[in-house]
């Protein structure tokens, strides 16, 4: 046993603790942690520690501690603890579990954290009964999101995100807890991948990193949280086990294919299908590129509000294309809005991410508004996406011509901007009621 171990089980008198078969530290009630919390009894335990319920005499609150298993006898456990503590400490949001407190006692690290009095998400979808309520399944998604905005905010990852790691109380709020797995990451920093997480919400590139190449780390925990999406609202997670145990679950993730939400669930907005499985994409290059914007598109899409979440603005006038985006950024606020001066750079910026709704240019260099009209229908058969065409010097000619490529609407320049915002969101709240092209007539 180690040092570690050992100064473990000498943190409380031997007649306040010890240690059991399956060397988990058991502390008695009414011993005295860190001088100021009580202890009333066990919680739990994980796969890295014991958590206790105790009384902070202090402050007169009940309180969590946390302390490591005595069966770990690597001291590397001990810096991934407390690396815990301080992840934890960094970030303060109502949808993350607080930390109080942490130190040391009589040698022994300890974390005094926030203590919710509830179930986790893991055990509420157990007792759903396969479909959990959709309304409340999206306020938890909502209040996740929330929380795992705030961790990267703070420049940290969580990498084990998953039901299991997240408590919810009387309200269903969620706390989103056991950044045991987190890492300090900086906005610019790649970070070469370890295999680390649950195999079940884990992303590709996290095993197979030398096929996907160097990830931002936060885009692993962006696709974690599309895993659990998915099983929120279908009541399964995307893959599930097979012959093949864990390993099965893990080349799912590399090679398999994903069932559309609303064909699991039915009565499912379809609208929601795209959200999910954008978050699911294998490469990280052509998935949801952070939680905020994966955020937007699910309550957009759950709303049925028809909101943009992302603008693609092509244009070689760079005053109008200024004007536009300041335009677009003030009546949809929230929608990340690409600017873009030619067609090639607009084709580029659509492979990247498909937009809610493209605003383009007729005369462009390098490739015009019509050839890119109709390359991005090719890339978009559904007609899902509005396509908005302006010009200078264009008449019935051009807009039958970009008519029969699927263009939406086009606008003679000069144009009102608020004009043009108006339009953006009549198209799409028609995108799912589309009349035949052949109907449309020029704005």
């Amino acid at each position: 046993m180690s040092d570690l171990s050992l100064s473990l089980l000498q943190t409380i008198p031997a007649s306040e603790s010890e240690a059991g078969p399956d060397g988990v530290l058991r502390v008695k009630p009414g011993a005295l942690i860190g001088g100021v919390y009580r202890v009333i009894g066990p919680l739990g335990s994980g796969s890295m520690g014991v958590v206790l319920l105790a009384q902070d005499d202090s402050l007169d609150r009940r309180v969590a501690i946390k302390f490591i298993r005595a069966s770990l006898d690597s001291g590397d456990f001990q810096e991934r603890f407390m690396s815990e503590a301080r992840a934890m400490a960094r970030v303060s949001h109502p949808n993350v579990l607080q930390i109080y407190a942490f130190g040391e006692h009589d040698g022994a690290p300890y974390i005094a954290m926030e203590f919710i009095e509830g179930q986790t998400l893991e055990q509420w979808l157990a007792a759903s009964g396969g479909f959990p309520d959709i309304d409340v399944a999206v306020g938890i998604l909502d209040g996740v999101c929330a929380g795992l905005e705030a961790i990267h905010a703070a420049d940290t990852v969580h990498r084990d995100l998953k039901p299991g790691n997240v408590l919810l109380d009387a309200a269903f709020r969620p706390h989103i807890a056991d950044l045991g797995l987190a890492m300090l990451c900086r906005e610019d920093a790649v970070t070469r991948p370890e295999l680390v997480g649950t195999p079940a919400y884990m992303a590709p590139e996290i095993v197979f990193a030398k096929e996907y190449g160097p990830a931002a780390p936060s885009l692993a925990d962006v696709y974690s949280l599309g895993c659990m999406t998915y099983e929120i609202l279908t009541g399964r997670p995307p893959y599930e086990a097979d012959a093949r145990g864990q390993m099965g679950i893990i080349l799912q993730h590399r090679i398999g294919t994903v069932t559309a939400p609303s064909l699991v669930r039915p009565g499912l907005q379809p609208e929601l299908d795209g959200v999910v499985l954008r978050a699911l994409a294998k490469d990280p290059a052509e998935r949801t590129p952070s939680v905020e914007a994966f955020r937007r598109e699910l309550m957009a899409a759950f709303s049925g509000t028809s909101e943009p979440v992302r603008i693609l603005v092509a244009d070689d006038h760079e005053d109008f294309r200024g004007s536009l985006e300041l335009i677009l950024g003030l009546e949809f606020p929230g929608a990340h809005i690409e600017c873009v001066g030619d067609g090639m750079a607009a084709l580029a910026a659509f492979d990247r991410q498909k937009p809610s709704v493209a605003i383009i240019d007729l005369r462009m260099p390098r490739m015009d508004g019509m050839k890119l009209t109709e390359l991005l229908r090719e890339r978009d058969p559904g007609a899902t996406m509005p396509i908005i065409v302006l010009t200078a010097s264009g008449g019935p000619k051009e807009w039958a011509q970009l008519a029969a490529l699927g263009a939406d609407r086009f606008f003679v320049k000069p144009v009102v901007v608020e004009d043009v915002v108006a339009m953006v969101r009549r198209c799409l709240k028609e995108r799912t009621s589309r009349p035949p092209r052949n109907s449309r007539e020029p704005a």
